[in-house]
């Protein structure tokens, strides 16, 4: 070492504080680590207490949508039972309603028109011809001396001739023809597009039918006749005129020797009680 350069000052202590310098340091790194690692720490423990809350949420919607699909079910069961219900219920009216009109609609001794859907579809018939310009012809019927079979055998006999009747009644007239029963043992036919001619030869097939057939009751034949009476609608005549004039016939039967045919050509004059004999 030359004279002229400075003697380099050593010390152990000098050393020793560069060490504790750098221990210093170390540590507050180790400081600002720790406090990382605690902030991790602390994001760590919020995300997953965060989390638990996320599912213990998720959870309680789960139970509540399991809820909810068990109820919407509870409901559609009970919907489907009500619908059925109800289906059934229309069905019920329904077939009630077609019972009425069937009852409104139907003799259900004969199976023949009652009377009041006969003059219903008299009346249609009637338009018809007025529009299409046809013939429209109306049988009357009545059983002659019906009385006696009832008298002489009862009401169940009697109901067993109407019933035979029925059938034979319809046996003898058109698909397209209107038969029902008028009431009690008196029966009406509507007949359409059928002139007065025509009418009396289906009315006469009826007579005959009638009077050749046996209803047999209790291994006893029953017989009956019928006379009939015939009248053709007129051009604008109204078909409560044409019944009349047709009743004026049937009665003109009665009093001519029943089980017989009588034409309403014309107009006639009207029939006390005196005129009417005993059916």
């Amino acid at each position: 070492m030359s004279a002229d350069e400075p003697e380099e000052e050593f010390s152990l202590y000098a050393h020793e504080q560069a060490v504790i310098r750098q221990a210093e340091a170390m540590l507050e790194r180790l400081d600002e680590v720790a406090d990382g690692v605690r902030q991790l720490a602390r994001a760590y423990q919020d995300g997953y207490h965060e989390s638990r809350r996320m599912v213990r949420i998720s959870d309680r919607m789960q139970l509540d949508l399991h809820d909810a699909n068990r109820t919407l079910s509870l409901q559609a069961r009970e919907l489907n039972t009500l619908n059925a219900t109800l289906v059934k219920e229309i069905e019920r009216r329904e077939q009630l309603e077609q019972e009425l009109r069937r009852i409104a609609s139907v003799d259900e001794l004969t199976g023949l028109h009652t009377r009041r859907h006969l003059l219903e579809l008299g009346e249609h018939e009637l338009k018809r011809m007025a529009r299409h310009r046809r013939g429209l012809s109306v049988l009357l019927l009545d059983l002659d001396h019906f009385k006696r079979v009832n008298d002489a055998h009862g009401h169940v006999a009697g109901d067993r001739v109407l019933e035979h009747f029925g059938t034979l009644f319809r046996s003898a007239l058109r698909e397209d023809d209107v038969p029902g029963r008028f009431g009690g043992e008196e029966f009406m036919a509507v007949l359409p597009e059928i002139r007065l001619e025509a009418a009396a030869e289906v009315a006469e097939r009826l007579r005959v039918r009638v009077a050749e057939a046996e209803t047999q009751w209790k291994g006893e034949p029953l017989r009956v006749t019928v006379s009939i009476g015939v009248a053709e609608v007129a051009i604008d005549e109204s078909l409560e005129r044409a019944i009349a004039r047709a009743d004026r016939a049937l009665y003109a039967a009665k009093r001519n020797g029943r089980n017989r045919v009588e034409l309403a050509e014309t107009e006639l004059p009207g029939t006390t009680e005196q005129d009417v004999p005993d059916a």
